[in-house]
């Protein structure tokens, strides 16, 4: 009986020791099942830690790590941390961005374009051209360049300017003018389709155009009629002309024709040739027009004449004088002579 109240409290004592051993390890064990082993790669730098009950962003202060702005990690900060988790750090880096007449310099853990100006609310139109494009990358020192495109339509009111028209007139001394009709502005109406770039007109086309009030013509009579003086006093000339002049008479020798021809003497007409009558180019001055024909190398004036005949010789700016003597002809020869076209 003694024995046995001697071996019951050593018994006791295993009995607990075992169960704090068991207990020790259970909550070892425990430990060891909620421990988080979880790889921080912070650029070329990598920290291993262990946490528990975690999540992404109690785990990097517990290391220690500082993020700025627009640092960027691989997960979520509220995610929780999972055994053997690596997570990544993206650090930002400076970018330039030109838009609205500035320079931005800004810091970007991006590379796309779109999320860049998205990050920083970088607004863009549909117009707008953008260096490189949306969905290229940059690097850190690159610059997008972000030009403003614009397009509108505006209506403006513009002028057509009147045109004067001028109208000569032989019934009018040459030199005068006389004014028939005033000229009056008319108005149009256009719309323009305008692209600017950056705020700068770039390119402009008429969309559609109305006209308003038309133009009234100006129209000017300006006399073209000249005088001549002769012994009879001033005469007004319809036109005149600087013409080659020659001479002829009624002897074969000037006009192929014999005495007996049945056409002798007699004009293109049908008139009898006499001092005063000339040949002329039908074309250039009509028959039976009446004219005065000026000496140009002082000598006397042929005066008066009737352009009643032709010649085969006497074509565009050339007339021919009749004298009746064929001496007389023969000493005129061939020069220079002002023909006033008589009304």
């Amino acid at each position: 009986m003694e024995s046995n109240s001697k071996t019951q409290p050593l018994f006791m004592k295993r009995k607990w020791l075992v169960l704090a051993i068991a207990l020790v390890i259970g909550i070892f064990s425990m430990w060891k099942g909620f421990a988080k082993e979880v790889t921080i790669q912070d650029g070329t730098e990598k920290k291993t830690i262990t946490v528990w009950f975690s999540n992404v962003e109690d785990t990097l202060k517990k290391a220690n790590i500082t993020l700025g702005e627009y640092d960027q990690v691989s997960e979520p900060f509220h995610a929780r941390v999972k055994d053997n988790m690596v997570l990544k750090i993206k650090r930002a880096h400076p970018i330039k961005v030109k838009c609205d007449g500035k320079t931005l310099e800004i810091m970007t853990a991006y590379e796309k374009v779109k999320d860049i100006l998205k990050e920083h609310k970088i607004s863009f139109g549909k117009l707008d051209e953008i260096q490189p494009s949306l969905e290229e990358k940059v690097f850190k020192g690159d610059t997008i360049q972000i030009v403003r495109v614009k397009e509108e339509v505006i209506t403006q009111k513009e002028v057509i300017p009147y045109e004067s028209v001028i109208k000569y007139s032989d019934q009018l001394d040459q030199g005068k003018i006389r004014l028939i009709q005033e000229g009056k502005n008319g108005e149009k109406e256009i719309q323009y389709k305008v692209l600017y770039r950056d705020g700068k007109e770039v390119f402009r086309e008429i969309v559609q155009e109305k006209i308003l009030a038309e133009a009234v013509n100006e129209i000017v009579e300006r006399g073209t009629a000249q005088y001549v003086a002769t012994s009879r006093g001033n005469i007004r000339a319809s036109r005149v002309l600087t013409m080659t002049a020659t001479a002829y008479d009624s002897s074969y020798a000037s006009t192929g024709k014999t005495p007996d021809h049945p056409h002798y003497g007699k004009t293109a007409i049908g008139t009898k040739v006499r001092p005063g009558v000339v040949a002329v180019d039908p074309r250039v001055i009509p028959l039976r027009t009446k004219l005065y024909i000026q000496s140009l190398d002082g000598s006397k004036d042929y005066g008066f004449a009737s352009a009643e005949d032709t010649g085969g010789a006497i074509k565009g700016n050339k007339i021919d004088l009749y004298f009746e003597e064929p001496g007389a002809a023969k000493k005129f020869g061939r020069r220079k002579v002002k023909v006033y076209v008589l009304e």
